[in-house]
């Protein structure tokens, strides 16, 4: 084959816009999906290596088949005295070993990616890519801006396509490793991208709401208070300074201005308004939990014995769910032990006294010497709202894991005929939910349920779940003790606080180490 000039190749193709050209490709050998390449260059061998170290990227077009084929370099070897059927115009000769990650083809000045190897022909160029090449073929010129990358000497700006959220994010890494950090940054982004109708948090930390609004978001904020603990009902203003007491709990220090609004159907609003311009609203809605919403859904999670009572109040006498009250009532009736055994009756009282004592179920509020309920607060009123918080940090632990998962499958249920808009759900800790299989297993289903419905998950945790993992098609790993997979990334055990590594199939990224932007 006569060798044409390397410069004439890259002024005919213009290849130069895509990065630097470091030689010819002499020859190209594949074993199962690592190219070897022998590269004639005119650069001496200190240059050559001096970029292509290993886990650098390079580009060889081939202008044959009009194909790009990307290579992360796992090694590099000197050839000393080439063998003649290789000799050239060109002075250095090195053996290049590269992972293959992608092929672009070009048409007409569109192009098509794909997961086919091409083996480039001999003559094909090999390029090192400059960071706008890089940034394309990673997909990285999205909407939705996470960090920076050190890729191939170049701070690459990472930003991928809202769209990969439909493959959901899963985010995992040790306690202040940075999770929260870009859990809040992404949820910021994803605020003032039209598509969302909503994006629902359920927060088990308490530190979202002021987050956003300090950065000018308008959030609407469930509040399930703690009411009952008292033994009677409040009266409205009681109720408005347990919620500003709330709001200066979760940080909020400033005075505030608050109108209320009240129907029984949707219960009370505070609408909370801050001095600074730069700041968000919080429409507020304190709520309490209906026994009876929580009994029926909590059923698959209670003991054994405890479920089948529940099962037999529901057939016997179903207005004893109504309330936690009428369900001690009805475990008291001599009659219900001719049905079941004391050891059984035992153990659901003691559940229900617990559930009763936390304060969170069951509130009613006086309002002119009338009582309304404000657990029959209609969550759909709040997801008419763009950015909501499910705030749930003060519930105790023994309640916490169960209401997050059946309220998730709540929020499921409502969402799945709305159909006009995607939804993102953000579950951060999630490790709380990893220590109990029906637990796990019940979030796993509303994931993939959600999924057909157009709402994608975010879910931190500090605990990895294999199961769990399958369901994402993009996963950030943050500083771990060790990895808990075998990932093709040399870099996952390295990781500081706020750097993270990112795993894409869908973006053709299998390990891309940057800090959180």
């Amino acid at each position: 084959m006569q060798r044409r000039d390397i410069n004439s190749v890259i002024n005919e193709a213009g290849i130069n816009r895509l990065g630097d050209v470091l030689g010819i490709v002499e020859r190209s050998v594949n074993e199962g999906n690592r190219l070897i390449l022998t590269v004639g260059s005119r650069l001496s061998y200190n240059d050559i290596i001096s970029r292509l170290f290993i886990g650098s990227y390079v580009l060889v077009i081939d202008s044959t088949t009009n194909s790009e084929v990307m290579l992360k370099v796992s090694k590099i070897e000197n050839i000393p005295n080439p063998p003649p059927s290789i000799g050239g115009l060109d002075s250095t000769y090195v053996k290049v070993f590269g992972d293959f990650v992608i092929t672009r083809t070009g048409n007409n000045g569109t192009y098509r990616y794909s997961s086919l190897l091409i083996i480039p022909a001999s003559g094909s160029l090999l390029l090192y890519p400059n960071d706008e090449t890089i940034r394309d073929f990673f997909g990285l010129r999205g909407n939705l801006p996470i960090g920076k990358a050190m890729i191939n000497g170049f701070s690459v700006p990472v930003a991928i396509d809202s769209k990969a959220l439909d493959k959901g994010m899963l985010i995992i890494g040790q306690p202040g490793c940075g999770k929260s950090l870009l859990t809040k940054g992404i949820i910021k982004e994803l605020y003032a991208i039209s598509d969302y109708r909503n994006i629902v948090i359920i927060d088990r930390t308490g530190e979202y709401t002021k987050y956003l609004v300090e950065r000018g978001l308008n959030v609407s904020l469930l509040l399930p208070l703690d009411l009952m603990r008292l033994g009677r009902s409040i009266n409205i203003d009681e109720l408005r300074r347990y919620v500003i007491d709330k709001l200066r709990a979760l940080g909020f220090r400033s005075k505030v201005k608050v109108k209320m609004s009240l129907s029984k159907d949707d219960g009370v609003e505070f609408n909370v308004y801050f001095p600074k311009r730069e700041f968000g609203s919080i429409s507020v809605f304190p709520s309490s939990i209906r026994f009876r919403w929580f009994i029926e859904r909590a059923i698959n999670y209670l003991d054994p014995e405890v479920k089948y009572i529940v099962t037999t109040l529901m057939m016997e006498n179903d207005k004893s769910l109504n309330t936690a009250q009428n369900f001690m009532n009805a475990l008291r009736n001599p009659e219900l032990l001719n049905l079941l055994n004391k050891s059984s009756i035992n153990k659901a009282m003691d559940l229900t006294y617990l559930l009763r004592n936390s304060g969170y179920f069951d509130a009613v509020i006086n309002v002119g010497g009338e009582n309304i309920d404000i657990s029959i607060y209609s969550p759909m009123r709040l997801l008419r709202n763009k950015l909501v918080i499910f705030d749930i940090h003060e519930l105790p632990e023994y309640l916490l894991n169960v209401y997050e998962v059946v309220l998730v499958e709540d929020i499921i249920r409502w969402l799945m005929g709305l159909r006009n808009g995607k939804v993102i759900i953000v579950v951060d800790n999630a490790e709380g939910l990893m220590g109990s299989s029906d637990l796990l297993s019940t979030l796993i289903n509303n994931v993939r349920i959600g999924r057909i419905y157009g709402v994608s998950f975010i879910i931190a945790t500090r605990t990895f779940s294999r199961k769990l993992y399958r369901e994402f098609g993009n996963v950030v790993f943050m500083r771990m003790s060790n990895s808990p997979l075998r990932i093709n990334c040399n870099e996952t055990t390295n990781l500081l606080n706020n750097e993270f590594i990112l795993l894409s199939p869908w973006l053709n990224i299998d390990c891309i180490k940057g800090s959180i932007a």
